[in-house]
């Protein structure tokens, strides 16, 4: 029998398993962070399923590809209030430009905020629409990482605490392992290198209350 783990080495892995635990192996419903969709491709890891897990609508801010939708998440998404029932979310997680940061590899490749109140923001304003557009009992996979630029910000507790704010329950977290991190090795260290981030499923249901000060 197979048993579904909390840590693993891809994003594939991890999804599929919330395919298997949430969603009775059924399609997500929505990206709207889809960018590439380099993690859907099976090639990035050593695990092979025959249920691709590309979601049914795919946006993005920037589309690469013809099929997905443009759409900015701050201006909302346009879909009908309770009409889906599953969400798979990797936004961005890093903040706090200075210097030569705009020139930095990881920010060319993922958006970089101006600061931890934007990506707040954009955190909170996605799990409201969220909230908004997901059937009762309906659920988010929501990846964070927590960042560290002279200080640590543990984003997946301000995640977990936005979430239960807006009314979801949290169901599970998985824990991705990352086999490489790219860092400024001249640098002298002063923090732990972050080489996990977090997949926190979020649903929407009365379940259970939790409190949050």
């Amino acid at each position: 029998m197979e048993v579904i783990k909390s840590v693993y080495n891809s994003d594939i892995e991890i999804l599929t398993s919330i395919q298997k635990l949430y969603l009775n192996n059924k399609q997500f419903d929505l990206d709207p962070c889809y960018s590439k969709g380099n993690f859907y491709k099976e090639e990035q890891c050593n695990f092979f399923t025959d249920n691709i897990i590309t979601p049914k609508i795919k946006m993005d801010k920037n589309p690469q590809y013809p099929d997905v939708i443009q759409n900015n998440i701050l201006n909302g998404i346009p879909l009908n209030d309770n009409s889906i029932e599953s969400i798979i979310f990797d936004p961005p997680f890093m903040f706090g430009k200075h210097g030569k940061t705009d020139n930095n590899i990881m920010c060319k490749r993922f958006t970089m905020f101006d600061n931890w109140q934007q990506l707040a923001n954009m955190y909170k304003k996605s799990l409201s629409e969220f909230y908004r557009i997901l059937k009762k009992n309906g659920i988010i996979a929501f990846k964070c990482q927590d960042y560290t630029d002279s200080i640590t910000t543990l984003t997946h507790h301000y995640v977990y605490i936005w979430a239960i704010e807006q009314g979801f329950y949290a169901e599970d977290i998985f824990i991705l392992l990352s086999k490489n991190r790219i860092w400024n090795s001249l640098l002298k260290q002063k923090h732990a290198r972050k080489f996990h981030s977090y997949w926190y499923v979020f649903c929407k249901t009365q379940k259970r209350k939790s409190k949050v000060n």
